[in-house]
């Protein structure tokens, strides 16, 4: 495993945008990565289980929303973000 640095927070304020979109490819790629494990891409793997997990994902992220207490527009932008990548990992884990 590589070796990490602790970060101490210091930014400037140009280095904010690109270090935010930057952890946002991370774990854009970290969550499919998980997803492909947890939806099994095995021969033996079950669609509908695997569309069972997107589903109980998506009433997460709505619920929990619902408990930050975002505005609507924002819910709508994160259920859409989810349901994006939810799609993405189904439709290529079993294109049928």
């Amino acid at each position: 495993m590589t070796e990490t640095n602790s970060r101490n927070g210091d930014k400037t304020e140009g280095s904010i945008q690109p270090d935010l979109e930057a952890r946002v490819v991370v774990l854009e790629i970290v969550s499919m990565t998980a997803l492909a494990l947890a939806l099994d891409t095995s021969e033996t793997a079950d669609a509908e289980h695997a569309r069972g997990i997107a589903s109980l994902i998506l009433d997460t992220v709505r619920q929990r929303c619902h408990e930050v207490g975002m505005d609507e527009p924002a819910r709508l932008s994160a259920c859409s973000y989810a349901d994006e990548l939810l799609s993405t990992a189904l439709v290529s884990l079993y294109p049928e």
